[in-house]
């Protein structure tokens, strides 16, 4: 009677823990992602690594829902708005035991460019939650998948309960070795734990770089999208072109391409005006034009060799090759009338373009 007695209380136990691990198959909560406008911003980051928590307190839940899928969606809804700009990413899971396939932190995604889809596919690979919290592991492999990426930002998702903050924080020490001000940290909590504010605080303090937030803040589109463009993007650069024009006689003799002395004085101004404004100054473009006399063939070798005596002089007075292109249009773009001698005079100039960063707004 003992023995049937204690093994219909084990198989009860047992069944009883089988259904908690397995629970109701994951599915998403509702979430319709906001359209992030790309032409507006570009990529802040060079990679991106999620380091999700799949351990054993993760099982808990929060608000009638267990704080591992409170995680899933929060990862869902980041992959689901993050615009696909080229960058290098991964995902990683830490626990232990056969969550994470027995590893205390596995890659489930990457390291690769970033795909929607794969990414997604990557995130299914995580379907449960055990074990104890390797957050150091998860953090030192998350680190480790995306390193020679150029600028990282690391998005660290978990109810930070029972973290051994020690281990973490001298994780990230080592990866601040090797990243330097490249490493940002943005972490996002799940659950209600209050046990982890001065490890989020010290981790989103890297580099003074990152960022700390509940997941419940991001519950809408309009959140998460504005989370996504503060991690990962930045004002595109708006470009403003200064136009000047110059004439070639007062720049050349005629039927020459070397430079006057006149030319080279006017240049001059130009010069100087351009190496006041610095790094702001990040295109030139130097475009020669003629008349009509002579052969289309002839003109457009004319209109070349004096954009690149331009472009030379400007050199010699220190301004930066690398952002000088140099055209010739020979005389395919009059600005007006070749049929007077007044016209074609005109006609006969050096275009010069200078592209100023404008400052974001």
């Amino acid at each position: 009677m003992a023995i049937s007695l204690r093994s219909t209380l084990l198989a009860i136990t047992s069944a009883a823990l089988l259904a908690g691990c397995a629970g109701a198959p994951y599915s998403p909560a509702p979430f319709t992602p906001a359209s992030i406008d790309t032409s507006a911003y570009a990529a802040k980051v060079d990679a991106f690594v999620v380091v999700m928590d799949a351990s054993s307190s993760m099982k808990f839940d929060y608000e009638d829902r267990s704080n591992f899928y409170n995680a899933k969606d929060v990862v869902t809804h980041i992959n689901q708005t993050i615009p696909e700009l080229g960058y290098k990413s991964a995902l990683v899971g830490f626990g232990s035991g056969s969550c994470v396939n027995r590893e205390d932190a596995r890659v489930v995604y990457g390291p690769a460019t970033y795909q929607r889809a794969d990414f997604s596919n990557g995130l299914a690979m995580l379907e449960c939650a055990g074990g104890i919290t390797p957050m150091a592991d998860g953090v030192d492999v998350g680190g480790g998948a995306v390193k020679g990426s150029g600028k990282v930002a690391l998005i660290l998702v978990s109810d930070f309960w029972e973290i051994n903050s020690g281990a973490v924080i001298a994780t990230v020490d080592a990866l601040k070795a090797d990243y330097g001000d490249r490493l940002c940290i943005h972490t996002i909590k799940v659950g209600d734990t209050a046990q982890s504010g001065d490890l989020t605080a010290a981790l989103a303090g890297v580099n003074s770089c990152g960022s700390s937030v509940d997941a419940a803040s991001l519950a809408s589109s309009a959140a998460m999208a504005g989370y996504v463009t503060d991690v990962l993007l930045a004002p595109a650069t708006v470009v403003k072109y200064e136009k000047s024009t110059m004439s070639a006689s007062a720049l050349f003799d005629h039927d020459r391409s070397n430079l006057k002395d006149e030319g080279k004085a006017a240049l001059h101004v130009l010069d100087e005006y351009i190496k006041a404004k610095g790094a702001s100054v990040v295109d030139i473009d130097v475009i020669g034009h003629t008349d009509s006399d002579g052969t289309e063939e002839y003109n457009m070798s004319l209109s070349i060799r004096r954009a690149e005596s331009v472009r030379d002089y400007m050199v010699s007075e220190g301004v930066d090759a690398s952002i000088i292109d140099v055209s010739g249009e020979g005389e395919s773009n009059p600005i007006v009338s070749n049929a007077t001698k007044e016209g074609r005079a005109e006609n006969r100039r050096v275009d010069i373009h200078v592209g100023v960063k404008q400052p974001a707004n």
